[in-house]
This record gives C-alpha cells, sequence and structure tokens, in this order.
C-alpha cells in the first residue's frame, strides 16, 4: 500500500497474535530498516536472527509480552514490553518497544498492537509502562498521547546517532487505577 494513499486497512484484515521465534527473520527486517534509517531509536548496532530468536524466547520465559502485527499473512509490525530497570523495586513497571514497517505506518498496526500488549500487561497487573520516545520523532509522541501516555520527563542530548544529539522523551501510562501497595 502506497503511505500516501487515503486507503486504510481495518482491523479486521491486520492480526495481532503472540510473537514465536519463527518470525524473528521478519521481525529482523523491520527491526533492522528502523535502526539503519531513523533517529527514532539511537540504537545502530543491527539486530542478529538469533538474538530477536533469543529476546522473544527470553521474553516468554519472564511472562513479559511480545506481539507481531500480521496482514494477508506477513508480519508488518511488533510490539514488546520488559521491566523498565533493572532492580526488584521496578518489577511491576514496564518499558516497551514498538516498531511498524515503514509502508504499513499509519494505517492503524501500531493501535492494535498496542491494544494487545497494553491489555496484556494490564491483564498481569503491572503498575505503569513508559515509552521512550526520541524527541525528533514527533508522530510517535503524538501517538503515545493518543493512547493516554503523559510526557513526564525530558532528558536533553542523551543520544547520539548519525553525528547527531538526541534528546529523549519518557511517557507513561498508568495500567491500574487502584494504587495497592502489594503485587
Amino acid at each position: 500500500m502506497d503511505r500516501n494513499s487515503t486507503e486504510q486497512y481495518s482491523n479486521n484484515q491486520i492480526i495481532v497474535r503472540d510473537a514465536s521465534a519463527e518470525d524473528a527473520q521478519a521481525i529482523m527486517h523491520i527491526w533492522n530498516a528502523n535502526i539503519s534509517c531513523t533517529l527514532n531509536t539511537f540504537n545502530s548496532r543491527i539486530k542478529t536472527e538469533v538474538e530477536i530468536k533469543d529476546t522473544i524466547l527470553e521474553t516468554n520465559k519472564k511472562n513479559y509480552g511480545f506481539f507481531v502485527s500480521e496482514c494477508e499473512g506477513k508480519i508488518i509490525g511488533f510490539a514488546t514490553y520488559f521491566q523498565f530497570r533493572a532492580g526488584v523495586g521496578y518489577a511491576k513497571t514496564l518499558e516497551h518497544t514498538i516498531v511498524i514497517s515503514e509502508n504499513m505506518q499509519r494505517c492503524g498496526v501500531g493501535k492494535a498492537l498496542m491494544a494487545s500488549l497494553l491489555e496484556d500487561a494490564k491483564r498481569k497487573n503491572f503498575q505503569s509502562i513508559f515509552a521512550g520516545v526520541s524527541g525528533s520523532n514527533e508522530r510517535a509522541v503524538k501517538f503515545h498521547a493518543s493512547l493516554g501516555f503523559q510526557a513526564v520527563a525530558e532528558l536533553p542530548r542523551v543520544g547520539y546517532k548519525f553525528d547527531k544529539w538526541l534528546d529523549l522523551i519518557l511517557m507513561q501510562k498508568f495500567l491500574q487505577t487502584d494504587h495497592r501497595d502489594d503485587f
């Protein structure tokens, strides 16, 4: 689909499911295009298929979520979440990654993935989730805001990629409305 087209995919055509190790190659192509060509991530190291398989398996082992979206049998995006920072005190706080194929952006893929991801994290009783968004990615800031994320911090010049300093915007969404102190 031409990304400038007015045609949109309906959520009926976009399938979101749990990722499996067999999805690693397709995820690798999507992720590496984002790493190589954008300032959306500060990472400049290309992912390997084995590394992604291991990440999917480890994510499943730790009972976090890793999802793919597909349309007509082709993987067009992925989203995953993991503990925000190391340490037992952060056990109920998450961070996520979401990447959509360039030609499938603005087609509802991201919203479908995030709906599954957020529902999964909420069902597992996680308290909140963060998005670490590149300050150069205004579209991602608006996307997350539309899902109820709020900007809670801006860290100036903490990332460096393509000979450019980049700001990081931390956005947070609370998943639980009750504020129990127990897990």
